[in-house]
Protein backbone atom coordinates (compact mmCIF):
# COMPACT_ATOMS: atom_id res chain seq x y z
CA UNK A 1 0.00 0.00 0.00
CA UNK A 2 1.18 3.59 -0.96
CA UNK A 3 -0.09 6.65 0.78
CA UNK A 4 1.41 10.16 -0.55
CA UNK A 5 -0.88 13.29 0.73
CA UNK A 6 0.48 15.56 -2.19
CA UNK A 7 2.25 15.78 -5.36
CA UNK A 8 3.09 19.31 -7.12
CA UNK A 9 3.83 18.46 -10.44
CA UNK A 10 5.38 21.58 -12.22
CA UNK A 11 6.65 22.78 -15.70
CA UNK A 12 6.66 24.13 -18.92
CA UNK A 13 5.13 21.29 -20.95
CA UNK A 14 1.74 20.60 -20.10
CA UNK A 15 1.43 17.61 -22.13
CA UNK A 16 4.33 16.26 -20.28
CA UNK A 17 1.97 16.75 -16.99
CA UNK A 18 -0.65 15.71 -17.88
CA UNK A 19 1.24 12.24 -19.40
CA UNK A 20 2.79 11.67 -15.86
CA UNK A 21 -0.30 12.03 -14.18
CA UNK A 22 -2.33 9.82 -16.24
CA UNK A 23 0.78 7.28 -15.60
CA UNK A 24 0.11 7.70 -11.84
CA UNK A 25 -3.33 7.63 -12.12
CA UNK A 26 -3.15 4.45 -13.89
CA UNK A 27 -1.28 2.75 -10.88
CA UNK A 28 -2.26 4.57 -7.89
CA UNK A 29 -5.45 6.34 -8.37
CA UNK A 30 -5.02 9.58 -8.08
CA UNK A 31 -7.55 12.68 -7.94
CA UNK A 32 -6.27 16.11 -9.50
CA UNK A 33 -7.24 18.55 -7.53
CA UNK A 34 -6.11 21.12 -10.72
CA UNK A 35 -4.01 24.50 -10.63
CA UNK A 36 -1.93 25.21 -7.63
CA UNK A 37 -3.47 27.62 -4.94
CA UNK A 38 -1.88 26.84 -1.58
CA UNK A 39 0.70 24.57 -0.79
CA UNK A 40 2.89 24.41 2.94
CA UNK A 41 1.64 27.61 3.66
CA UNK A 42 2.59 29.24 0.42
CA UNK A 43 -0.18 30.70 -1.83
CA UNK A 44 0.45 30.57 -5.43
CA UNK A 45 -1.32 33.23 -7.68
CA UNK A 46 -0.78 33.16 -11.48
CA UNK A 47 -1.41 36.45 -13.57
CA UNK A 48 -0.18 37.09 -17.30
CA UNK A 49 3.11 38.63 -16.18
CA UNK A 50 3.85 35.01 -14.43
CA UNK A 51 3.64 33.51 -10.80
CA UNK A 52 4.02 35.00 -7.77
CA UNK A 53 4.56 32.67 -4.81
CA UNK A 54 4.40 34.41 -1.30
CA UNK A 55 3.27 33.36 2.64
CA UNK A 56 1.03 36.61 3.39
CA UNK A 57 -2.10 34.78 4.24
CA UNK A 58 -0.29 32.38 5.80
CA UNK A 59 1.54 34.69 8.42
CA UNK A 60 -1.80 36.87 8.83
CA UNK A 61 -3.36 33.80 9.79
CA UNK A 62 -0.79 33.00 12.33
CA UNK A 63 -0.56 36.59 13.65
CA UNK A 64 -4.46 36.60 13.64
CA UNK A 65 -4.78 33.34 15.68
CA UNK A 66 -2.14 34.39 18.10
CA UNK A 67 -3.89 37.76 18.97
CA UNK A 68 -0.86 39.34 17.38
CA UNK A 69 -2.48 41.08 14.53
CA UNK A 70 -2.08 45.03 15.28
CA UNK A 71 1.40 44.05 16.36
CA UNK A 72 4.63 46.44 15.48
CA UNK A 73 7.25 44.45 13.41
CA UNK A 74 10.88 44.57 14.86
CA UNK A 75 14.29 44.03 13.23
CA UNK A 76 15.52 41.08 15.33
CA UNK A 77 12.65 38.76 17.12
CA UNK A 78 15.61 37.86 19.78
CA UNK A 79 18.50 38.92 20.94
CA UNK A 80 21.74 36.61 19.67
CA UNK A 81 22.91 37.04 23.17
CA UNK A 82 19.94 35.49 24.82
CA UNK A 83 20.42 32.07 26.19
CA UNK A 84 17.08 29.68 26.77
CA UNK A 85 17.08 26.90 29.32
CA UNK A 86 15.32 23.97 29.64
CA UNK A 87 14.10 24.36 32.70
CA UNK A 88 13.20 27.43 34.52
CA UNK A 89 10.92 28.68 36.85
CA UNK A 90 7.34 27.74 35.16
CA UNK A 91 6.66 25.25 33.37
CA UNK A 92 2.99 26.16 30.69
CA UNK A 93 -0.12 24.58 31.78
CA UNK A 94 -1.06 21.73 29.34
CA UNK A 95 -3.21 23.67 27.04
CA UNK A 96 -0.48 26.76 26.73
CA UNK A 97 2.05 24.05 25.90
CA UNK A 98 0.19 22.55 22.96
CA UNK A 99 -0.42 26.20 21.82
CA UNK A 100 3.44 26.57 22.07
CA UNK A 101 4.10 23.20 20.01
CA UNK A 102 1.78 23.99 17.62
CA UNK A 103 2.70 27.65 17.03
CA UNK A 104 6.37 26.63 16.88
CA UNK A 105 5.29 24.11 13.66
CA UNK A 106 3.22 26.71 12.01
CA UNK A 107 6.22 28.83 12.06
CA UNK A 108 8.36 26.54 10.50
CA UNK A 109 6.98 26.76 7.18
CA UNK A 110 7.55 30.40 7.69
CA UNK A 111 11.78 29.98 7.70
CA UNK A 112 11.12 29.05 3.64
CA UNK A 113 10.52 32.88 2.80
CA UNK A 114 11.93 35.09 6.31
CA UNK A 115 14.95 33.16 6.94
CA UNK A 116 15.78 35.71 9.45
CA UNK A 117 12.89 33.86 12.43
CA UNK A 118 15.03 30.87 11.48
CA UNK A 119 18.01 31.38 14.42
CA UNK A 120 14.75 32.19 16.75
CA UNK A 121 12.32 29.10 15.52
CA UNK A 122 15.77 26.79 15.98
CA UNK A 123 16.47 27.77 19.66
CA UNK A 124 12.26 27.33 20.25
CA UNK A 125 11.96 24.39 18.72
CA UNK A 126 14.83 22.58 21.21
CA UNK A 127 11.96 23.30 24.05
CA UNK A 128 8.66 22.07 22.97
CA UNK A 129 8.54 18.80 24.69
CA UNK A 130 8.62 20.64 28.12
CA UNK A 131 8.08 24.43 27.20
CA UNK A 132 8.17 26.83 30.35
CA UNK A 133 7.69 30.74 30.19
CA UNK A 134 10.39 32.09 29.46
CA UNK A 135 10.12 30.14 26.31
Amino acid sequence: MVYVDDIVLTGNELTEIRHITQLHDNVFKIKDLGDLRFFLGFEVARSKRGINICQRKYTIDILHDTCMIGSKPISTPIDYCTRLHQKSETPLSDTDASDYRRLVGRLIYLTNSRPSITFVLQNLSQYVSQPHNDH
